[in-house]
């Protein structure tokens, strides 16, 4: 046995797991070297997370850890590749056929004008006096009605623009953590060990496993907090989030446990 895992199981799990953050049978599993329950990545992880937080070398649970995982079935490796889906092209066929026949209606409208517009000349082609008298007197009665109008002020509505919501999609922790998030359009993996804020994309769809509970999700500015010694699993979709079992997240990450 390594001075370093002779080190941490004088600590004890339970100590281990108030400091850490790590569940409690995790870390028993590290100290006992039963790797059964735990994936080769969340392994590692709590392994690097104890050599910082302790300072002590686990080298040689590292090998053995390695050396249990040689024969799993390494289909489920992170696909580093980005998936994007090409951009449609747009159809223009309908745009075409309403230009056509506006320009169509025009041109008829133009034509029916100047007919009625000769018509007109040849029939009316005399004006008596008192034609162009009347419509002298009806010019200066329009003329007083608009005079009027124009002091009359006028008020114009104008409707409130709507407010627009800016969506947030937030991780926030005070203690390390280790997360992994899936997107799940592409089911590209990603994780990350971190403390503070993680933004992630309001406009996707996520499925996330977390190594703690102690954390606080934001969402469109609202913040919902857990309080949970074991890892969690949540499920974004939608825009909403909830919380779901690891059969669920196995069932929407096709079958694989991460």
């Amino acid at each position: 046995m390594s001075d370093g895992l002779s080190k941490l199981k004088s600590i004890g799990a339970q100590k281990i797991h108030e400091q850490t953050h790590i569940a409690r049978q995790h870390v028993q599993a590290v100290l006992h070297e039963t790797f059964d329950d735990l994936t080769k990545i969340h392994l590692l992880g709590f392994i690097s997370i104890l050599e910082r937080e302790y300072s002590v070398d686990l080298s040689d649970l590292k090998e053995k850890a390695k050396i249990f995982y040689a024969g799993e079935n390494l289909s489920d490796e992170q696909d580093t590749k980005v998936f994007v889906s090409p951009k449609k092209k747009k159809n223009y066929t309908l745009v075409y056929i309403v230009v056509v026949a506006v320009i169509f209606a025009v041109a008829v409208s133009f034509t029916l004008d100047l007919t009625s517009t000769a018509s007109d000349k040849s029939k009316n082609h005399v004006i008596d006096n008192r034609a162009i008298n009347h419509a002298k007197d009806s010019m200066s009665q329009n003329a007083t009605v608009e005079e009027i109008n124009a002091t009359i002020p006028v008020v114009v509505e104008t409707e409130p623009e709507p407010i627009e919501i800016v969506k947030s999609f937030k991780i926030i922790t005070s203690s390390q953590l280790w997360i992994g998030y899936i997107d799940l359009s592409t089911y590209k993996k990603n994780q990350k060990l971190f403390t503070g804020e993680l933004d992630l994309d309001p406009n996707k769809d996520w499925i996330l496993t977390l190594g703690h509970g102690y954390v606080k999700v934001e969402l469109n500015g609202e913040v919902t907090e857990f309080k949970e010694k074991l890892n969690i699993r949540l499920l974004y979709k939608d825009s909403k989030l909830s919380k779901i079992s690891f059969k669920e997240f196995k069932e929407l990450n096709k079958g694989s446990k991460w």
